[in-house]
């Protein structure tokens, strides 16, 4: 990733972009989430159906909720849901999902920042996955708006791709997954990356370690019950990664790789 451009808004950019890849790209691991949703009734990983438990009865707030395979996920194990995501294509597409489904759940549009503009209430759990952090340009007011939405004696709970192996790319010629390079920075800078889709299109991310996401949390007022790490990605993302009957994807046992590629943590109000 280089250091981006100045364009006059990165959300409205990146909204514009998700809009494009949930209309128009049907082969991504988004419909993916969506495929294996539709033909076993849950996108849910091991690690967050584990971790979170018995949601049954509970009220469940999904922020960046892309498509809501989760969301609904969530609402087939009995939460009462609310998905918000920031692309309107995604959250047409959600609502399009919980039809097919027949399960009640309440899908709303809004950029993460202003979500207070259209909803007023707390939930049992606060919950988002995978890749979310990157989409943020302020950590310390998602952490505050995270805790706002936590009930009394409610989690806050996530599952997210470990800042330490974002900064590395793999060589793809390094079959033992033992060579890499600095690809990104660790620590958080207000300026956002850049990088392409591949398909022309220019996206904007930030940068967060995880002390920092710790930290934030602790500020907004929550209290750390838990921080977990663990040796397997949701996707290939390096070439040496092998794909498991779980659906994650791990080091060879022959690398000698033990580089973490997640983590989840739960907080409580």
């Amino acid at each position: 990733m280089k250091v981006a451009g100045m364009p006059d808004d990165y959300t409205a950019s990146n909204r514009a972009l998700w809009n494009i890849w949930t209309e128009r790209h049907t082969d991504s691991d988004h419909y993916q989430d969506v495929a294996r949703f539709q033909a076993t009734g849950t996108s849910l990983r091991p690690i967050e159906r584990a971790e979170l438990g018995d949601v049954s009865g509970k009220s469940l707030l999904h922020l960046q909720c892309n498509m809501g395979c989760d969301t609904l996920s969530w609402a087939r194990l009995g939460a009462s849901v609310t998905g918000v995501d920031l692309s309107d294509a995604a959250i047409e597409r959600g609502r399009s999902l919980a039809t097919e489904a027949g399960l009640p759940a309440r899908f709303l549009q809004s950029d993460l920042y202003a979500i207070p503009d259209a909803l007023d209430e707390q939930f049992d759990i606060v919950y988002t996955s995978y890749g979310a952090l990157c989409w943020l340009p302020d950590l310390d007011r998602w952490a505050r708006l995270v805790a706002r939405y936590v009930k009394p004696d409610g989690i806050f709970y996530m599952v997210e791709m470990h800042p330490t192996s974002l900064m590395f790319a793999g060589d793809p010629t390094d079959e033992a997954g033992r060579r890499f390079e600095v690809a990104a920075p660790y620590f958080h800078r207000a300026e956002p990356l850049s990088d392409e889709d591949g398909r022309g299109n220019t996206v904007y991310g930030w940068t967060y370690g995880l002390g920092e996401v710790v930290t934030a949390l602790l500020d907004a007022g929550l209290r750390l019950d838990y921080l977990h790490e663990f040796p397997m990605s949701f996707y290939q993302q390096f070439p040496a990664l092998i794909h498991g009957d779980d659906e994650y994807w791990r080091w060879p046992a022959t690398s000698g790789n033990t580089m973490p590629l997640l983590f989840s943590l739960r907080a409580r109000k």
